[in-house]
């Protein structure tokens, strides 16, 4: 090849190279503010031109932030969004504005995608082990051998009008009811209770029977005799 080819090749090669520069991809970023689903973003990298210049991104106006979105974006999950938080900034092929414009990988058609880009040991981003949803100490986790384990250090509401247990419930600390207890079955039919037990207001019944202590018995006489059953 010729001398003037490989000076054609290159120049070439420079100009794809310099044109390239201007495609933008995706780039790490930090959310400068956000609001109702639109962010201001900042790229944490510098923008390289083809004279070797370093130059600062702008800030990214109307950024749109995506989450994991399911079923017609009925189901989904969601996080607070905080100025500082990481992102990662993808930038679509044409214009997301519904515009006729013909601009392509352009910095105002780019999406913010919610991560910590992998920085380890950041919050929960250290276990590589098992699947966990968390906010704070607060988390879900889903085990590799199957199990769940919920961690809740302020409380758990739940608003369901039933919820089913199909296995065995153990309860540490104290156990407390407010509108009524229900059982049936146990081991062989029965329910066994270990400790006393305090009975506070109302009446206690058994097979029909109020057995507490404002309950009478029949056949009472005098002497040894024993009472009958309580009436």
């Amino acid at each position: 090849m010729s001398e003037t080819s490989n000076n054609a090749v290159e120049a070439l090669q420079q100009l794809i190279r310099a044109q390239l520069l201007d495609v933008n991809t995706a780039l790490p970023a930090t959310v400068v503010s956000y609001s109702n689903g639109i962010a201001r973003v900042k790229p944490n990298t510098q923008k390289r031109f083809a004279d070797g210049d370093v130059l600062d991104y702008p800030i990214v106006p109307n950024v749109r932030v995506c989450w994991p979105s399911f079923n017609g974006g009925n189901a989904g999950i969601k996080g607070p969004v905080k100025a500082g938080d990481q992102c990662l900034l993808v930038f679509s092929q044409q214009a997301v504005d519904d515009s006729d414009d013909r601009r392509m990988f352009d910095l105002q058609d780019a999406y913010a995608v919610m991560v910590d880009l992998g920085r380890a040991g950041a919050s929960d981003s250290g276990d590589n082990t098992h699947m966990t949803m968390f906010h704070g100490p607060a988390y879900i986790r889903i085990t590799e051998a199957g199990a769940i384990e919920i961690n809740a250090p302020g409380s758990i509401v739940v608003k369901a009008p039933l919820t089913t247990f199909k296995g065995k419930v153990t309860v540490e600390q104290l156990f407390t009811y407010m509108a009524g207890l229900i059982g049936s079955g146990g081991g062989a039919s029965s329910a066994a209770i270990t400790g006393n037990i305090t009975h506070t207001g109302g009446t206690i019944t058994s097979l029909g029977k109020n057995i507490d202590g404002t309950h009478t018995h029949s056949g009472v006489t005098a002497g040894g005799d024993n009472t009958g059953a309580p009436t």
